[in-house]
C-alpha cells in the first residue's frame, strides 16, 4: 500500500510545482497480523540470502576488512583502536556493551550506577566541536552523525571526531547506543522491514526537525552509517509526513576529577507529529543526507524542485563487498524485494569492510583530501557511480566538496 501525502507547500504558502511524494508503506493487504509478520520475515530472509551470496564468501572480511588490517599499529581514529591493552577500562566497557543485552531507555533513578551503565543504554545527543575545538564555526550549518550497530559511546566519539577532522565542522552526534548485537539486530529488522520508529529515531527526529525550522540554517547535513541509514530513512518519513499540516496526531512508538554538569537524557515519551509545526518544502530543501553502507529498504525523495534538484539531497556510498550495503543500496534483486533507494549510489569496486572510519572515510581522505586545500579533487574516486541516471553533483559527490571546510 502507498500513502500519498499530496502536493507539498512552499515557504510563501503557494503550491509548489514539485512532484508529489508517495510514501511506501508496509504491505497491509494481508488482514492477519501473523501473516503480515510471516511475509515480512520471508522478505527479510530473501534480502539477507542475496546479500550473503558473495564470492569469495569471506564474511568476516565483509565486515572487518582483510585480516592483515586487524593487526596494529592502526591509523589514528581507527575503530580497531578500541581494543587497546593500554586502555583496559575502555576496552572492557566496549566488550560488555556489545555482548550484554540492555534496554534502550533512560536508566531508573534508583539503580546503582554500575548496573545502570550495563543494562540501560538509551540514545543520547552529544555535541562534538570541529577540528580546532570550536563549536561556533559554520553557524549557518548543522551537521549530524547517526552511527550504526555495535557502537558504544567510545566508538561513536571516534567516528564523530574523524568526521569533524575531515570536514572541519562541529557535529551533533546522535549516539545510537548499542544494546548488544542481538537487540541491535532486532531494532534493524523492525525499522527496515516494518518501518517501526524505534527509540533512536524517536530521539533523532526532534533535533533534526529543530535544525530545519531554524531560519538561520541554510544547510542541514546528516551522515548516517549502517543502522543509522535505517534510522534516517524513518526520520525522513516523519519529516515528509509533516511537510503539510497533519490531519491528526500520529503516535510512534573514566570519572572526572570534579563533578561534571548533570546529564540530561533526551525525552523518551511517545512521539506525536501533531506536536510539531508543519515544515515547508523550502525548509526541507536545506536537508542533505549522506549514507554509508545503506541498508534501509526504502529511502526516497520527497519531491523535486522546479530546477530538477531533488528534495532532500541524498547520496549513498558502499564498498562492493560490504555485506551490509548488499542489504540495501547494493541489494542484488532490489525490485523483487521492495528495496527502493533514491539518489546517486557510489560503489568502491573490490573493497571489503564495513567500519565507517577504517573502511570508508579513510579511503575518502586518501583520495580526496589534499593537505589543507578545501574541497575534494573533483571526481568520485575511489568510488564510481553505479546509477548514472540519478541526480549527481557536477564534480562527483557533493559530500566531497565539504572536505577541509569547503
Amino acid at each position: 500500500m502507498v500513502q500519498t501525502i499530496g502536493t507539498p507547500i512552499v515557504g510563501n504558502g503557494s503550491r509548489a510545482s514539485a512532484r508529489a511524494v508517495s510514501l511506501p508503506e508496509p504491505d497491509m493487504t494481508t488482514s492477519q497480523p501473523r501473516k503480515r509478520m510471516d511475509a515480512g520475515m520471508d522478505n527479510l530472509a530473501h534480502i539477507a540470502w542475496d546479500a550473503l551470496r558473495i564470492q569469495p564468501p569471506l564474511y568476516a572480511s565483509a565486515i572487518l576488512g582483510h585480516p592483515w588490517t586487524w593487526i596494529p599499529p592502526y591509523r589514528p581514529f581507527s575503530e580497531f583502536g578500541i581494543l587497546n591493552l593500554w586502555r583496559p577500562r575502555r576496552t572492557i566497557r566496549f566488550l560488555l556493551n556489545v555482548t550484554i543485552p540492555s534496554i534502550p531507555r533512560t536508566p531508573p533513578p534508583f539503580g546503582p550506577p554500575l548496573l545502570n551503565d550495563l543494562f540501560w543504554q538509551p540514545t543520547v545527543i552529544l555535541q562534538r566541536p570541529d577540528h580546532i575545538g570550536s563549536y561556533t564555526s559554520f553557524l549557518d550549518e548543522s551537521w549530524f552523525l547517526i552511527n550504526g550497530i555495535m557502537t558504544n559511546d567510545a566508538v561513536a566519539q571516534i567516528n564523530a571526531a574523524y568526521v569533524s577532522y575531515l570536514f572541519h565542522r562541529p557535529v551533533t552526534l546522535v549516539q545510537n547506543s548499542t544494546d548488544s548485537f542481538v537487540v541491535d539486530m532486532i531494532q534493524c529488522m523492525l525499522g527496515k522491514e516494518w518501518y517501526r520508529t524505534t527509540e533512536p529515531a524517536v530521539k533523532a527526529f526532534p533535533v533534526i526537525y529543530d535544525a530545519l525550522k531554524d531560519a538561520g540554517k541554510r544547510r542541514v547535513v546528516i551522515l548516517a552509517h549502517s543502522q543509522g541509514t535505517i534510522i534516517v530513512a524513518n526520520v525522513l518519513r516523519l519529516l515528509y509526513a509533516i511537510t503539510q499540516p497533519p490531519e491528526e496526531d500520529v503516535s510512534l512508538a573514566a570519572a572526572p576529577r570534579y563533578a561534571p554538569p548533570e546529564f540530561i537524557y533526551p525525552e523518551q515519551e511517545e512521539l506525536r507529529l501533531g506536536d510539531f509545526a508543519p515544515l515547508t518544502i523550502d525548509e526541507l530543501a536545506r536537508l542533505e543526507v549522506y549514507c554509508f553502507a545503506t541498508c534501509a529498504n526504502r529511502l526516497t525523495y520527497f519531491a523535486h524542485l522546479p530546477t530538477g534538484e531533488p528534495v532532500p539531497w541524498i547520496e549513498h556510498f558502499g564498498n562492493e563487498y560490504d555485506i551490509v550495503a548488499r542489504l540495501g543500496m547494493q541489494a542484488p534483486h532490489a525490485d523483487q524485494w521492495g528495496v527502493d533507494i533514491a539518489g546517486p549510489r557510489y560503489v568502491r569496486r573490490g573493497a571489503w569492510g564495513h567500519l565507517l572510519n577504517a573502511h570508508y572515510l579513510f579511503a575518502v581522505a586518501d583520495y580526496q583530501k589534499s593537505g589543507r586545500r578545501r574541497g575534494g579533487i573533483g571526481s568520485p574516486a575511489p568510488f564510481i557511480q553505479v546509477n548514472p541516471d540519478a541526480a549527481q553533483a557536477q564534480d562527483g559527490p557533493r559530500l566531497f566538496q565539504y572536505i577541509n571546510g569547503g
